[in-house]
């Protein structure tokens, strides 16, 4: 298993990622579940870090991963304002004319999640829980 602890910002996702991809290879995990795992819990720990609402100096999110049926369990925790990615409502499809940046970010964290959970974690804070399968 994985724990991390992420101070909000960029330096720190990019850290955390580099960790995860490194436990994903020490426990075996493939190529693709490797790339799914970085990248949803990139996206999610982004999020938290551009959209929390924190009821003064955001306190670093706690991470962690554990191997799961060849795939992996991702377990986000932080102490922003409730926000059920399941509830976001899901964006139309970019078209090409289209020149927005971002807004893709859950859309793409559903779409690579095998299950998504999310609820109160006590003490004020979330859970985010993102299974993520093998192969």
């Amino acid at each position: 298993m994985l724990r991390l602890s992420v101070p909000p910002g960029l330096a720190a996702i990019a850290a955390a990622q580099a960790a995860i991809e490194a436990w994903a290879r020490e426990a075996g995990l493939s190529a693709a579940a490797t790339y799914r795992l970085a990248l949803v819990a990139e996206e999610l720990l982004a999020n938290l870090a551009m959209h929390g609402r924190f009821a003064g100096e955001p306190p670093a999110a706690r991470l962690s991963v554990e191997a799961a049926e060849g795939g992996a369990v991702l377990v986000i925790e932080d102490a922003a304002a409730p926000f059920d990615p399941w509830e976001a409502p899901v964006p139309a499809a970019p078209s090409l004319a289209d020149d927005r940046v971002g807004g893709m970010g859950l859309a793409l964290v559903r779409k690579m999640a095998a299950s998504l959970e999310y609820g109160p974690a006590g003490a004020g804070w979330n859970r985010t829980r993102v299974g993520i399968a093998g192969g």
